[in-house]
């Protein structure tokens, strides 16, 4: 049993045997079953920042009180964690493996300013997968067989080509699919990559949305505007998604579904090079925590683009700065280039004592009166 980072290389995990828990995406759970507040108190009471992110926090008050949606987590065998997705991270999983005694892995990743990838750039990428194999195969005793590791990331190449074809169909109008469907089913793709149940998953997925698409059913009853939406979903209130679209409001496209897990293939790539190592490294270089300004302009402009937005919403997020810098910059470049303009908001992606609903329904409501009028 492992945990790992929501950034974890699930593919090289599972071909080895290793059972994966994620403690980020159990804290999303947490905070849609309205716990994260006493969890975020409990990392306070032990000299947790409040400054630090919310997701660290709820995790680590989980841990600390051995208590979750569905009772505590399991104990890890060891730890994966990840340094280039931002500080914290590297610290929690410092803190989680001293508290349990096991041995913590830390991958190391470089940074794609223009999202070229050079050489040298995979190269080091696979280096690390290979040494996180080297880790596994001396804290399990399983050896590493490439077969089991190539048929892994298949499995989650065809997942992701898979969600690739339901994110196109989110371009018809009425969109048969939005945000509040699609943050749900990421769980597949990021704590399910490489298994045959991702697979299964997006294919049955992708026949509704066709079906859907084909009788010309959308998810909001009336679709009036189209929005873009940046930054992590408030998973304690998702029911803001709900209100947009009782307003009519649907968000057809969304940084966090597109942009952050499944980067690689929203740019056009595809797990083709035939050495899994090369495939895995591509995928984690695309991952918006590893790439710069220019390439989250081009994915926000090609987002609202493509699937036809009159307006976005930019979430600035106090937990998560390595999403949030740069949202000046992609409001003003949606403005200047396609005339769309954008309402922004404060708050943390877990932590309800961040967030007022009275003041986003306020807020947002006045935001889409104006664009309703503009596009009168």
């Amino acid at each position: 049993m492992a945990y790992t980072t929501a950034l974890g290389p699930t593919e090289l995990l599972y071909a080895m045997g290793v059972e994966v828990c994620m403690p980020e995406n159990y804290v999303t759970i947490c905070c849609a079953k309205q716990m994260a507040k006493a969890f975020c108190e409990e990392a306070e009471s032990r000299s947790i920042s409040p400054d630090l992110c919310s997701y660290a926090r709820c995790g680590l008050g989980m841990m600390w009180a051995q208590d979750g949606p569905m009772g505590a987590l399991p104990d890890p065998d060891f730890i994966v964690g990840a340094v280039s997705a931002c500080d914290p991270h590297a610290k929690w999983w410092e803190i989680t493996a001293r508290h349990y005694h096991v041995p913590l892995f830390l991958i190391d990743a470089p940074y794609t300013l223009h999202g070229e990838v050079k050489p040298h750039d995979e190269t080091w990428m696979m280096s690390e997968l290979k040494r996180l194999a080297r880790f596994v195969e001396e804290h399990t005793g399983r050896p590493f067989i490439e077969d089991d590791f190539r048929e892994c990331v298949r499995l989650s190449g065809e997942a992701h080509a898979t969600f690739a074809e339901i994110q196109e169909l989110r371009k018809d109008v009425p969109a048969p699919r939005a945000m509040r469907e699609m943050v749900g089913d990421l769980f597949y793709l990021i704590t399910q990559a490489g298994r045959r149940e991702s697979v299964d998953y997006y294919r049955m997925v992708l026949d509704q949305t066709r079906e859907r698409a084909a009788r010309g059913e959308g998810v909001v009853r009336e679709e009036k505007m189209r929005l873009y939406f940046h930054n992590i979903p408030l998973w304690f209130n998702l029911q803001t998604l709900d209100w947009l679209a009782a307003k009519g409001a649907v968000v057809a496209m969304d940084f966090y579904t597109n942009h952050v897990w499944h980067g690689f293939f929203f740019d056009g790539g595809r797990f083709d090079s035939g050495d899994p190592f090369r495939d895995l490294a591509r995928k984690w270089l695309f991952f918006d925590n590893h790439v710069g300004l220019p390439v989250k302009l081009s994915r926000s402009l090609r987002s609202a683009r493509e699937w036809g937005c009159q307006g976005a919403i930019f979430f600035s997020n106090r937990s998560c700065k390595v999403y949030s810098i740069g949202q000046p910059e992609q409001m003003r470049a949606l403005k200047e280039e396609l005339g769309i303009p954008s309402f922004t908001f404060e708050a943390e992606m877990a932590d309800p004592r961040s967030f007022s609903m009275d003041r986003w329904e306020e807020r947002v409501g006045l935001f889409l009166e104006i664009l309703a009028d503009a596009m009168r």
